[in-house]
């Protein structure tokens, strides 16, 4: 599946899940919705959020982003992640893979995830892979 077609719809969704959960609709709040939903689907750390951020908003803060993230993540819009030391957002909330060599793509195969289940024995919500550059034998 492209993760295009979930931006849109993830932003109203967003918008909507903030006003059911009675929280400010604050410009900040907004422009944040707005940057996830446009690069969201790169799957971005939270320093390239903030760097969006700031474009509009300058003084945000890392608490600020870091404390609005994790009120996302707790409405069930998206999930974090590390690799190495950053945070990172993804916003395919379906059972997949995410594939990471030079950038993380998004791989959805029933197969291979039911196999893992199977395997641990718990429902999987998404794997990060790390694969490295072909290497001639």
């Amino acid at each position: 599946m492209c993760t295009a077609t979930i931006v849109e719809p993830w932003k109203n969704k967003a918008i909507e899940a903030m006003k059911s959960a009675n929280l400010r609709l604050t410009p900040q709040r907004l422009k944040l919705v707005e940057v996830i939903a446009e690069i969201g689907e790169s799957h971005p750390n939270l320093s390239e959020i903030l760097e969006k951020m700031r474009e509009m908003f300058p003084t945000t803060s890392f608490s600020t982003l870091y404390t609005n993230i994790l009120m996302l993540k707790a409405l069930n819009l998206l999930e974090v992640f590390t690799i190495g030391d950053e945070m990172r957002i993804e916003l395919n909330l379906k059972p997949h893979i995410n594939v990471y060599e030079k950038e993380i793509r998004d791989v959805e195969d029933e197969e291979i995830l039911k196999r893992i289940e199977e395997r641990v024995g718990r429902r999987i919500k998404f794997l990060i892979a790390f694969v490295e550059d072909k290497v001639s034998r």
